[in-house]
């Protein structure tokens, strides 16, 4: 895949707090734009909307700006969350950037401010040379076997990513697991029974983070523009008056959280699970109350709530 070089003239880091809509659990955070667009070729992946099609990786040139910017940004009063993986996969491109020789030592060289990184690779190497002293969560998406087959092109295999994933946490990373998005396909409880037992045959993960398919009415659109397939889109889904986005019926997302819930439940009964941009309808059919989004518990410096 190409990757454009090119100075960014915009800021690298924003308030996205477009997320937070009537009905909707899902709190604004900061994100920063190192690099945007992502090498790997998932059909669901929302970038190809963001970007309009134009999907290859933009490096940008101007490091030291971005830099400054960062460093300002760590002044801020509070604590802050500050997402490097919400236009671009946070790992994927590591050795060809500094992303994470740039990002992690500043911030373990303070104690206020929380950096998320968020990945479908396995690129460590620079991760596991450096101590995070509790400030970085680094947030591994995973799919079970069939899902990542069909729709998740040129990722790495989801036992890769587990594997990774222990890695990172033995370094001294909160890792969180995204086991979005979920998908019913044929025989799903069994392959996501089997990708959660994978998990804890491996290690324990601090966190766990659950979604399903959610994309708003154009993305179809842009998926077969820039040539994948489609087939993702194949699964019922209704449209949610609360965002506009399409979402698997109401009943069919609350059978696949409770089946998943049960499966980490046999392993781990204290592990928070957080559901991904969902509806507060979803809540209140599971008799759950809100407990905040995807990062909240990696906010609360670095203690379980």
């Amino acid at each position: 895949m190409p990757i454009t070089k090119r100075e960014r003239k915009s800021k690298f880091i924003h308030l996205n707090d477009t997320v937070k809509k009537p009905g909707i659990v899902c709190g604004p955070f900061h994100a920063l734009s190192y690099y945007i667009g992502c090498p790997f070729a998932c059909s669901y992946c929302y970038l190809q909307g963001t970007f309009r099609g134009k999907i290859d990786p933009v490096v940008y040139t101007n490091r030291e700006k971005l830099l400054a910017e960062l460093d300002e940004w760590l002044k801020l009063p509070g604590s802050l969350r500050l997402n490097a993986g919400e236009l671009e996969d946070s790992l994927a491109l590591d050795g060809y950037i500094p992303m994470v020789d740039d990002l992690v030592p500043r911030f373990a060289a303070q104690k206020r401010h929380k950096l998320i990184l968020v990945t479908k690779a396995t690129k460590i190497k620079n991760l596991l040379k450096h101590d995070p002293k509790g400030q970085t969560v680094v947030s591994f998406s995973i799919s079970c076997k069939t899902a990542w087959k069909k729709f998740e092109k040129g990722t790495p295999h989801p036992s890769k990513r587990i594997e990774a994933a222990k890695q990172v946490k033995e370094a001294g990373y909160y890792v969180t697991l995204r086991l979005d998005p979920m998908l019913p396909i044929d025989n799903w409880q069994q392959e996501y029974a089997e990708t959660i037992q994978l998990v804890y045959k491996t290690f324990k993960p601090d966190q766990w983070t659950i979604g399903s398919i959610r994309f708003f009415p154009s993305l179809p659109m842009w998926t077969a523009k820039v040539g994948r397939s489609t087939n993702v889109y194949n699964f019922n889904c209704e449209r949610c008056k609360e965002d506009g986005r399409y979402r698997l019926p109401l009943e069919v997302r609350a059978e696949l959280y409770t089946f998943a819930g049960k499966q980490i439940r046999k392993h781990d009964k204290k592990v928070p699970i957080r559901f991904c941009k969902e509806t507060t309808s979803l809540y209140r059919i599971l008799r759950l109350k809100p407990n905040g989004c995807c990062y909240t518990q990696a906010m609360q410096n670095g203690h379980l709530v």
